[in-house]
Protein backbone atom coordinates (compact mmCIF):
# COMPACT_ATOMS: atom_id res chain seq x y z
CA UNK A 1 0.00 0.00 0.00
CA UNK A 2 1.37 3.38 -1.00
CA UNK A 3 1.20 6.49 1.14
CA UNK A 4 1.92 10.15 0.59
CA UNK A 5 4.20 12.46 2.57
CA UNK A 6 4.01 16.24 2.17
CA UNK A 7 7.10 18.38 2.63
CA UNK A 8 7.32 22.17 2.41
CA UNK A 9 10.53 22.89 0.53
CA UNK A 10 12.84 25.58 1.89
CA UNK A 11 15.41 25.19 -0.90
CA UNK A 12 14.35 28.48 -2.50
CA UNK A 13 11.90 31.31 -1.69
CA UNK A 14 8.98 29.61 -3.53
CA UNK A 15 8.17 27.29 -0.59
CA UNK A 16 6.62 24.57 -2.76
CA UNK A 17 4.52 21.87 -1.16
CA UNK A 18 6.17 18.73 -2.47
CA UNK A 19 4.34 15.41 -2.29
CA UNK A 20 6.32 12.18 -2.07
CA UNK A 21 4.66 8.88 -2.86
CA UNK A 22 6.14 6.13 -0.69
CA UNK A 23 5.84 2.39 -1.40
CA UNK A 24 5.47 -0.50 1.09
CA UNK A 25 9.25 -0.69 1.49
CA UNK A 26 9.51 2.99 2.48
CA UNK A 27 11.06 4.05 -0.81
CA UNK A 28 10.14 7.17 -2.78
CA UNK A 29 8.40 6.20 -6.03
CA UNK A 30 7.06 9.56 -7.19
CA UNK A 31 7.66 13.25 -6.47
CA UNK A 32 5.20 16.02 -7.43
CA UNK A 33 4.67 19.68 -6.60
CA UNK A 34 8.26 20.88 -6.89
CA UNK A 35 8.91 23.77 -9.26
CA UNK A 36 12.67 23.29 -9.41
CA UNK A 37 15.32 20.56 -9.06
CA UNK A 38 16.17 21.82 -5.58
CA UNK A 39 12.63 20.98 -4.42
CA UNK A 40 12.95 17.38 -5.54
CA UNK A 41 16.35 17.02 -3.87
CA UNK A 42 15.31 18.77 -0.65
CA UNK A 43 12.08 16.78 -0.23
CA UNK A 44 13.84 13.46 -0.81
CA UNK A 45 16.59 14.28 1.68
CA UNK A 46 14.04 15.56 4.21
CA UNK A 47 12.16 12.26 3.99
CA UNK A 48 15.15 9.92 3.93
CA UNK A 49 17.58 11.72 6.25
CA UNK A 50 16.18 14.86 7.96
CA UNK A 51 18.87 17.03 9.54
CA UNK A 52 18.79 20.28 11.49
CA UNK A 53 21.20 22.74 13.04
CA UNK A 54 20.73 22.54 16.81
CA UNK A 55 20.32 26.03 18.29
CA UNK A 56 20.00 26.60 22.02
CA UNK A 57 21.34 28.47 25.01
CA UNK A 58 23.60 27.19 27.77
CA UNK A 59 24.04 28.42 31.32
CA UNK A 60 27.10 30.49 32.09
CA UNK A 61 29.42 30.56 35.07
CA UNK A 62 31.39 33.64 36.16
CA UNK A 63 29.59 36.07 33.86
CA UNK A 64 26.91 38.72 34.31
CA UNK A 65 25.28 37.23 31.23
CA UNK A 66 23.18 34.25 32.47
CA UNK A 67 22.80 32.46 29.12
CA UNK A 68 25.00 32.05 26.06
CA UNK A 69 23.46 31.30 22.66
CA UNK A 70 25.06 28.30 20.92
CA UNK A 71 24.55 26.12 17.86
CA UNK A 72 26.05 23.18 16.03
CA UNK A 73 28.53 24.11 13.32
CA UNK A 74 26.81 21.70 10.93
CA UNK A 75 23.45 19.92 10.81
CA UNK A 76 22.82 16.73 12.79
CA UNK A 77 20.10 14.13 12.44
CA UNK A 78 16.72 15.46 13.54
CA UNK A 79 16.28 12.34 15.69
CA UNK A 80 19.35 13.35 17.77
CA UNK A 81 18.17 16.86 18.69
CA UNK A 82 16.58 15.91 22.04
CA UNK A 83 19.63 13.94 23.03
CA UNK A 84 21.82 16.91 22.10
CA UNK A 85 19.69 19.19 24.27
CA UNK A 86 20.23 16.86 27.23
CA UNK A 87 24.00 17.20 26.73
CA UNK A 88 23.71 21.00 26.57
CA UNK A 89 21.73 21.07 29.82
CA UNK A 90 24.94 20.00 31.60
CA UNK A 91 27.23 22.55 29.88
CA UNK A 92 28.38 25.67 31.75
CA UNK A 93 30.11 28.28 29.60
CA UNK A 94 32.93 30.22 31.24
CA UNK A 95 34.28 33.54 29.98
CA UNK A 96 36.05 34.73 28.02
CA UNK A 97 34.49 33.30 24.87
CA UNK A 98 34.20 34.76 21.39
CA UNK A 99 31.52 33.96 18.84
CA UNK A 100 32.68 30.85 17.00
CA UNK A 101 34.58 29.36 19.95
CA UNK A 102 33.92 25.65 20.47
CA UNK A 103 32.24 24.55 23.70
CA UNK A 104 31.50 20.89 22.94
CA UNK A 105 33.57 19.00 20.37
CA UNK A 106 31.98 16.22 18.33
CA UNK A 107 28.53 16.33 19.93
CA UNK A 108 27.18 12.77 20.30
CA UNK A 109 29.86 11.52 17.88
CA UNK A 110 28.07 13.31 15.02
CA UNK A 111 31.11 15.27 13.87
CA UNK A 112 29.29 18.51 14.74
CA UNK A 113 30.72 20.86 17.33
CA UNK A 114 28.76 23.17 19.63
CA UNK A 115 29.97 26.73 19.11
CA UNK A 116 29.16 30.05 20.77
CA UNK A 117 27.13 32.44 18.62
CA UNK A 118 28.01 35.54 20.63
CA UNK A 119 30.81 36.74 22.88
CA UNK A 120 30.80 35.96 26.60
CA UNK A 121 32.57 38.33 28.97
CA UNK A 122 32.96 38.34 32.74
Amino acid sequence: MQREVNVICVGCPSGCEVTLTIDDKGEVTKITGNRCKEGKKYATEEYENPVRVLMATVLTQGSSQPLLPVRTDKPILKTRLSEGMRVLARVRAKPPLKAGDMLVPNLLNTGANIIATSDLTS
